[in-house]
């Protein structure tokens, strides 16, 4: 007999009996295997109890010769023995034909016949659902399922002493048992890898040996004896007690051969086929946790005797599977050139086998005939990867028994409709992964596989939390599979179904979440110390719908080629779903061919997830690599196809399923109008009092019923696909029924694009209108939100545009009341991000971002995004800035950031408030949505429900005491002297005209009245009197009863108990507990005599001390009241923490009142911290009256996120004087140095590394600094607003979008060109740098002419090109300037200071006279060699640009001199020749 392994069992073992409902079949065939199996791993394998019993009366025969035909009638020793058996009260399992089922049943009685000493077989059964039956056993088939103990060990001499492994092995299962016992999971459902092969494809002759049969029971019928369940249930159903020990025969390994096309990493050392697409192959250094005896077993155990045997035995011939090219491998990118034929081996039983050789990898419908439910192949354009076709019959021949386990079928159909995630599929306490599922665990949890033949993986629901921060993070879909019925419940589900009807086999499992990194909101399920503490990728949800606008050739719009590509070329459509905080947001707006808006949106909401359109009309190709460029590499893009599969609900109930399902299965998630039909029949929003579909929308939110009203057709597609991705993933209710709906429309920052050229739309007026009026809406919203409407309500001016181009402008102007910022700007200034890392740190807003709580950093990163361009609203915000950072104000405002660090992030805690308040929507006025009695979450049976509730109630503690804090924030300013109206607003409350809402406390003070946090948090919460009627009329009358009973005891005693004085001292009523069974037996001595009507339930005892339990039919209809009246209680009291959350979610708009309030202040505090810094001054903002030209000043000016520089110094400032003179009293902005002319452009230069780009970003960032209202870093600044910023900077392409270095360096120049006006500011950092010297000097210096004569703006061009500057010398509105530095003389005889340079980071007037390229080339390590060579190529090629040589020295300004100069000679009827031979000579 092999020796068993050593290491111990694997929870594929223990775990898969969850999954394991099949019979030991056994046959001629593979009875040696059999045993040989069972003798190597009888202690590690598992089987059920009703399995284990059985095979104890019939193992014996089975060892001894194989199994014979089915026998019916006859006088078969083999079935005369097992007839033998039967006596009143054997378990049995009788074949019902027409189900294809055994059923449990009990023997009941014996009825014996009339002939002679034939006792006969009849007898009288009861089954378990409570039908009754009369049958002849000789003639059914059946199955013995009760029985003694099976032993451990096998062998025909008995039981032997278990070994030292056995021991271990023992002693390691405990542990899970007990854990298993304690989760009431009763199931054995689901086993891949242990049913035995008929090779005949006949039952016979197993149907009377206990678990022979091919069909599947449940444990829930089976119970037979929870003693033996609690020993068996991890016994392999294939070992067979009392079988002789054989010689274990050689396992073949069998491998099978496919042909892959593609390549594709993969570390294993067997080829992994992972049939999951959209999945990437992430790896993970996740270590076990302190679980993983339960998830795993470990890898490093010795290879068996099988597989020792296996190496030397014949392998059979490979079968080959050629893999089509138009079937890919799901989750490889294919190279069709590429084919290699990769050899898969064959699962071996009981072994942990490697990644690759699994059971689904070899299934042709997983892997290279992959299809979605509509049979369309991979490569289809309407392929679907969110389905999947399974192909049962070729599932059921890899089965050796030939069949799916009920259970088995139940994890395949949830996996057909959820084919792109990873499934979590819940038995007992545990959260099972299974197949390609299992390989995630392996790869990114680090999780090793369990034994058998099937990929099995798993976690206690304890660690759920971890286990899916670590897989949404890494990019993967997690569906969450609970059960949703108990055991008990699924008895009672078969005992309801007629008899012949097809009764279930399994519990009912739904999906209750789909989680994705978009999707994600953090319930009570998860940790939110990871979303606290910023550990996670928190962006949200983006939905684009993308149409091209077709360019009307015959049109004749196209008269100046100049404009041609500042058209409109693409409109879109965008849905922003932030789940978190419940926020929906929606846009449409037209866009150039450079994508500059959609890239501004992208930067702004760094987005987690984007969906967008498949198909052939959907995303164009382009987009895709937009989005794959603009977006961090960590964002899961998505797509949608036009026609999408709605996956169908799992649940019992038929009503619920209806609410769950769309109405059609194939639905067009980009249709807008199915959208809206949608939104009527789930009711996420109230209805008005109009029936009608097309109407009835008054009440929904303002931006949603706009944009149905006002035709915005692509944002209305938007959100057509998030709604079907949010109802997808079971969120849609939580996140729709907030009702909190905004509008976007990012800057256009492109004077030639706007949403009003959108007129070759086939829709282009209504595209219009919308497009507008979701601008409007968006421009009102966010001048809420800026709070610069809080003292005065400002309309927009309504303009009539005048006849003048020049009265236009300034028109335009007017209107004007944010300063834009596009994506590019966002990116280049480090506004958001760094560019090294892509984090916070290091951005502008983490310089100044010393919030307090979220939301506070979320409103302060907003006006960061939309800085303020109108004078009065600069300056009305500057005024609370600088009065909180001194006097009064500011000492409250010290103590006010004590209560605001207390807040907490109230708009997510008020969303989580909401979903758990049971409503699920904001009806309120029907079913369906209107409750949350429909959504899994509901039904499904949870056992760590102690720390869920401690999540809730931790939430909802948190929540109350933020709201107490803010409450108190008005008092702490009640004794200040405040000047600015603006902070008045804020830290007032409602009644004197101010933020905060007024009684605030008071309704505060009823929720800690009624909810006690600390018992809530135990789980001991009871509804206060008056909060739930029908829970207290169950309380009342539960101590009713109690006073029935007490008063039924003493009338018993006191007339009808003798002796009375024994009955009345020894009366005891037991199980008095509310969860107990048999509640209120009365105990009393055997010596008490009782009435008739007492009868006895139980007793206790011997003799005179023998103690008897009674029930009486008064005491037995008391307790059915009582028990009637508990369940009442329990479901209130359960229920009683739902009416408390909506209650407090019924006052929400208090609330949000509330946290708009604090955020303000938060922001406007953090602006404080920032000013009260050493360096720091208020800017002064200066209004430019048409007739006065932009500028901008800043005496000792500093980059706001650099304090030392590179080198560890002190960060040097410097002084900037561009455009228009401010008059002051002090002429505190005067520049001596600068010229009396107005210059509006810095051509700067200057060597490498000298500061230049560090210049130009400082001014970019004290201008924005200065329009949110903050101090800046300067001695003294003062500057006109500025409307838009433009930069160009750094050197990088988009090589996903095709787009070169150069091309991406002349976009944003020409979004400079084409967008800037006199009251933007540009900065230009090298530009024409990636192309030829002659054709980059053209391009700047063409850039240069446009700015300074057409665009008129304030502008810092860094250049290092010496002909440029030479060029614009003598142009009156540019200024010349350099970054200083110190060259050592060449003469130095040191040679370690030779040519050393050092830069003195100081903004210098005139030209500098070198780049001093090859002095940074020394810094930067480059070989002494090619230093010298360089420096004589340059000095040679400097001289003859000089004209020091022969060659003369030309310049653009010259060039164009002589062309003209030249062509004047010809002009006329001859040729000047004398004219010619002087310019000739001049040239040379």
């Amino acid at each position: 007999m092999a020796k068993p392994a050593s290491n111990p069992p694997s929870k594929q073992k223990s775990l898969f009996s969850f999954f394991s409902k099949k019979p030991a079949t056994t046959s001629s065939s593979t009875s040696a295997a059999a045993a040989s199996s069972s003798a190597s791993s009888s202690n590690a394998n598992k089987k059920n109890a009703a399995s284990a019993a059985a095979l104890s009366s019939s193992n014996n025969n089975a060892a001894k010769k194989p199994p014979s035909q089915e026998v019916r009638t006859g006088t078969s020793k083999t079935q005369l023995k097992l007839l033998s058996k039967i006596t009143i009260g054997t378990k049995l399992a009788v074949l019902w034909p027409d189900d294809n089922e055994f059923y449990p049943c009990i023997v009941h009685a014996h009825r014996p016949n009339n002939r002679g000493n034939d006792p006969g077989h009849v007898y009288e059964i009861h089954y378990d659902d409570g039908e009754q039956e009369t049958v002849d056993l000789a003639t059914e088939r059946f199955r013995i399922i009760g029985g003694k103990k099976r032993s451990s060990g096998g062998g025909a001499d008995g039981e032997k002493k278990k070994s030292a492994a056995e021991e271990e092995v023992s002693s390691s299962s405990k542990k899970r048992r007990r854990i298993m016992e304690e989760s009431e999971e009763d199931e054995m459902e689901f086993d891949i890898d242990e049913s035995s092969e008929d090779d005949d494809g006949d039952d016979s002759g197993s149907e009377y040996k206990a678990g022979g049969g091919g069909d599947s029971m449940d444990d829930e019928s089976l119970d037979a004896d929870a003693d033996e369940k609690e020993d068996d249930w991890l016994v392999d159903s294939d070992d067979e007690e009392g079988e002789a020990p054989k010689k274990k025969k050689p396992v073949v390994k069998e491998t099978l051969t496919i042909t892959r096309v593609g390549g594709g990493k993969n570390n294993s050392k067997t080829p992994s086929v992972s049939p999951t697409p959209m999945k990437s192959t992430h790896t993970s250094n996740a270590k076990a946790m302190d679980f993983s005896g339960f998830a795993s077993s470990s890898n490093n155990s010795k290879p068996s005797a099988a597989t020792a045997a296996s190496s030397t035995a014949k392998t059979p011939k490979p079968t080959t599977i050629t893999q089509s090219q138009s079937s890919p491998l799901p989750t490889q990118k294919l190279d069709n050139k590429l084919s290699a034929a990769i050899t898969i081996p064959k699962p071996i039983k009981d072994q942990v086998n490697p990644s690759g050789s699994h059971t689904h990898n070899h299934l042709k419908f997983f892997t290279t005939h992959r299809k979605d439910m509509n049979r369309n192949p991979v490569g289809h354009p309407d392929y679907s990867p969110r389905t999947l076709h399974v192909d049962y019959t070729e599932l059921g021949r890899i089965q050796e028994n030939g069949k799916v386990s009920p259970a088995q079928q139940q994890w395949w159909e949830i996996k057909a409709q959820y084919a792109d995630t990873v499934l979590l599929f819940k038995t007992g306490k545990f959260y099972e992964m299974f197949h390609d599922d299992a390989d995630v665990g392996v790869s990114v949890l680090g999780f090793v596989y369990m034994k058998g033949k099937a990929a099995h993986a798993g976690f206690p629901e304890a660690a759920y939390g971890t286990m899916l921060n670590k897989l949404v993070d890494a990019g993967y879909t997690v569906a969450r599979v609970e059960q949703t019925e108990t055991p008990a419940a699924l008895v009672e589900r078969k005992k309801s179904i007629a008899r012949g009807g097809k009764k279930p086999q399994v519990v009912c499992r739904e999906v209750c979440a789909l989680v994705s990194k978009g999707t994600r909101t953090f319930c009570y399920l998860e940790n939110v110390n990871l979303l606290e503490k910023g550990g996670v990728d928190s962006g949200p949800l983006v939905a684009i719908k993308e149409i091209l606008i077709e360019d009307d050739e015959e049109s004749g719009d196209d008269d100046d080629g100049e404009d041609k590509g500042t058209k409109a070329m693409y409109e879109y459509g965008v849905t922003i779903v932030d789940a978190i905080t419940g926020v929906v947001t929606l846009g449409q707006f037209a866009d150039d061919v450079l994508r500059s808006r959609m890239l501004t949106l992208l930067a702004s909401f760094g987005p987690s997830q984007v969906l967008y359109e498949g198909g052939q009309n959907g995303a164009s190709k382009t987009l895709l690599a937009f989005l794959k460029s603009a977006c961090t590499p960590t964002t899961v893009i998505e797509c949608i196809n036009p026609s999408e599969r709605f996956p169908k609900s799992t649940a019992i109930k038929s009503d619920v399923r209806r609410m769950l399902d769309r109405v059609n299965t194939d639905i067009q998630p980009w249709d807008g109008q199915e959208a809206v039909k949608e939104l009527h029949r789930r009711r996420y929003y109230p209805r008005s009092t109009r029936n009608s579909e097309s109407e009835g929308i008054g009440r929904w939110p303002e931006i949603l019923r706009s944009c149905i009203e006002g035709g915005a057709t692509l944002a209305l597609s938007s959100f057509g696909a998030a709604l079907y991705f949010l109802q997808r993933s079971l969120v849609d209710a939580e996140i729709l029924s907030m009702g909190i709906v905004k509008a976007y429309a990012p800057p256009n920052t492109s004077m030639a694009v706007s949403d009003a050229s959108v007129s070759a739309s086939s829709n282009a007026d209504a595209s219009n209108n919308a497009s507008t009026q979701l601008q409007v809406m968006y421009d009102k919203e966010a001048r809420r939100e800026e709070g610069v409407d809080l003292v005065e309500q400002q309309e927009p001016a309504v303009i009539n545009f005048p006849a003048s181009a020049v009265d236009d402008l300034f028109a335009a102007e007017a209107n004007i009341d944010h300063m834009a910022l596009d994506g590019t700007t966002l990116s280049n200034l480090e506004i958001l991000h760094n560019i090294t890392s892509g984090a916070q740190q290091g951005s502008l807003l983490s310089k100044i971002d010393a919030t307090q709580s979220p939301h506070g950093s979320r409103l302060l990163r907003a006006w960061l995004l939309r800085p303020l361009f109108r004078k009065v609203d600069i300056d009305r915000r500057a005024d609370v800035v600088e009065e909180l950072a001194g006097g009064s104000a500011a000492v409250a405002m010290s103590e006010a950031r004590d209560l605001l660090k207390k807040t907490g992030d109230i708009e997510r805690l008020l969303s989580r408030v909401h979903s758990m308040g049971g409503t699920k929507a904001g009806s309120g006025d029907g079913v369906g949505a209107a409750t949350n009695d429909y959504h899994p979450d509901e039904r499904a049976v949870l056992y760590e429900t102690d720390k869920h509730t401690k999540r809730k109630v931790g939430d909802f503690s948190k929540l109350l005491n933020g709201l107490r804090a803010a409450a108190d924030i008005p008092e702490l300013f009640e004794n200040a002297n405040i000047q600015s109206p603006m902070l008045a607003k804020i830290v007032r409350t409602t009644d004197e005209g101010g933020c905060f809402p007024s009684g605030m406390k008071d309704k505060l003070d009823w929720f800690f009245d009624n909810f006690d946090l600390q018992k809530a948090a135990k789980g001991e919460f009871e509804p206060t009197p008056g909060m739930d009627d029908e829970y207290d009329a169950a309380c009342a009358e539960i101590q009713d009863i109690k006073r029935q009973l007490e008063e039924y005891k003493d009338e018993m005693c006191s007339s009808y108990l003798q002796p009375r004085s024994t009955a009345r001292s020894a009366w005891k009523y037991i199980n008095i507990k509310e969860d107990s069974k048999d509640k209120y037996l009365i105990e009393l001595p055997v010596t008490v005599d009782v009435p008739d009507e007492f009868f006895v339930k139980a007793k206790r005892g011997k003799g005179a001390k023998q103690v008897n339990k009674y029930r009486t039919p008064f005491v037995e209809q008391l307790v059915q009241d009582l028990e009637r009246a508990i369940d009442i209680k329990s479901a209130g009291k359960a229920a009683g923490m739902k009416l408390v959350f909506a209650r407090f979610d019924s006052m929400r708009s208090m609330w949000m009142a509330t946290s708009h309030a604090t955020a303000m202040l938060d922001s406007l505090g953090s602006l404080a911290q920032l000013a009260v810094q050493p360096g720091f001054s208020r800017p002064q903002i200066v209004d430019c009256l048409s007739s006065a030209k932009p500028g901008i000043e800043v005496i000792q000016g500093r980059h706001p996120c650099v304090d030392t520089t590179h080198s560890g110094g002190s960060f040097i400032p410097n002084d900037l004087v561009l455009g228009g003179k401010f008059g002051s009293t002090d002429d505190a902005c005067a520049d001596d140095n600068a010229s009396s002319e107005e210059t509006s452009v810095l051509l700067l230069t200057g060597p490498n590394m000298g500061g230049k780009s560090t210049l130009l970003r400082q001014t970019c960032l004290i201008t924005i600094l200065a329009q949110i209202g903050s101090y800046v870093p300067a001695e003294q600044c003062a500057l006109t607003p500025v409307d838009r910023i433009f930069t160009r900077l750094g050197a990088s392409d988009r090589i996903l979008c095709g787009q070169s270095t150069f091309f991406v360096e002349l976009a944003e120049t020409a979004a400079a060109v084409r967008g800037a006006t006199r009251r933007s500011l540009v900065i230009m950092d090298e530009l024409g740098r990636g192309t030829s010297t002659f054709d980059g000097t053209a391009i700047a210096s063409a850039t240069v002419k446009h700015l300074v004569e057409r665009s008129r703006c304030l502008t810092l061009f860094a250049t290092h090109y010496h002909s440029l500057v030479e060029d614009w010398k003598n142009e009156p509105s540019i200024r010349i300037g350099h970054m200083e530095c110190v060259v050592d003389d060449d003469n130095d005889d040191e040679s370690e200071r030779k040519n050393n340079i050092t830069f003195l980071y100081t903004l210098g007037d005139g030209p500098c006279p070198n780049s001093f390229g090859v002095n940074v080339a020394r810094l930067a390590g480059l070989p002494d060699d090619v230093l010298e060579r360089a420096k004589r190529v340059s000095s040679l090629f400097e001289q003859e640009m000089n004209g020091d040589t022969n060659q003369h020295k030309i310049i653009p300004s010259t060039a164009e001199k002589s062309v003209d100069d030249i062509s004047k000679l010809f002009m006329g009827d001859g040729v000047n020749g004398g004219g010619l031979k002087r310019v000739w000579s001049s040239l040379q």
